[in-house]
């Protein structure tokens, strides 16, 4: 059963308690590629040659709304030697892409994101911001998302923005998860017009964990 939203009335709600924290060294290069979960195709992942920080206006949304730096961060940067890879799961449209990104964040980092993360979503810090987006700015929502039975640190939230694509003027959901496997951390996005109410894949989810965790063991 693919997660969900709380209840109506209860949108903020924070999730039960996750896993307990475990240890599991950074991993980088070729280790780290080979945790990623193989795609449905002979396409190799992508890594990131150096680090992608906020770009200015997610930066200073940041400033505006310190809260949900943490959220911005997720959803924004990128550390140096990420890999990620698009998974296609039926028809290629967007609710039907996955995008999983493994990163190793040594020295701490890991947990001390997951932390700002967790509290900044679940503890109802951030619910929402304003993002200039060069045409008058866009009012974001943030809502957490529950992912109960993991066995390992997560927070999911989602994403929501007032306008789609020209035929969606429902708005546009961004769904993520993000899991702390040690020193590394694994980041799920997917999306679709709000309407449709996206959701990631449990089918994804729980083998790229697993797959992590015996990586980083």
């Amino acid at each position: 059963m693919a997660a969900s939203t709380s209840a109506a009335g209860d949108d903020h709600a924070a999730p039960p308690p996750g896993a307990a924290w475990r240890p599991g060294a950074a991993l980088s290069g070729e280790p780290l590629a080979t945790a990623l979960l193989p795609g449905s195709t002979a396409e190799a992942p992508a890594v990131a040659s150096t680090a992608t920080a906020l770009d200015p206006k997610a930066e200073a949304a940041a400033q505006q709304h310190p809260e949900c730096a943490p959220v911005l961060r997720a959803m924004f940067e990128r550390p140096a030697g990420s890999v990620r890879r698009w998974y296609v799961t039926g028809n290629n449209v967007l609710a039907n892409r996955t995008q999983i990104d493994v990163a190793g964040l040594a020295d701490g980092l890991s947990r001390e994101r997951f932390e700002a993360l967790r509290a900044a979503v679940t503890g109802g810090g951030c619910t929402g911001l304003r993002l200039d987006n060069g045409n008058g700015g866009v009012r974001l929502t943030v809502e957490p998302v529950p992912w109960p039975g993991l066995d390992v640190p997560a927070v999911g939230f989602q994403v929501r923005t007032p306008t789609g694509a020209v035929t969606s003027p429902g708005g546009l959901t961004r769904v993520y998860l993000w899991a702390a496997v040690g020193d590394n951390r694994v980041l799920f996005l997917t999306a679709d017009d709000t309407a449709h109410a996206p959701a990631l894949r449990p089918e994804l989810v729980t083998p790229q964990l697993k797959r992590l965790v015996a990586a980083a063991g």
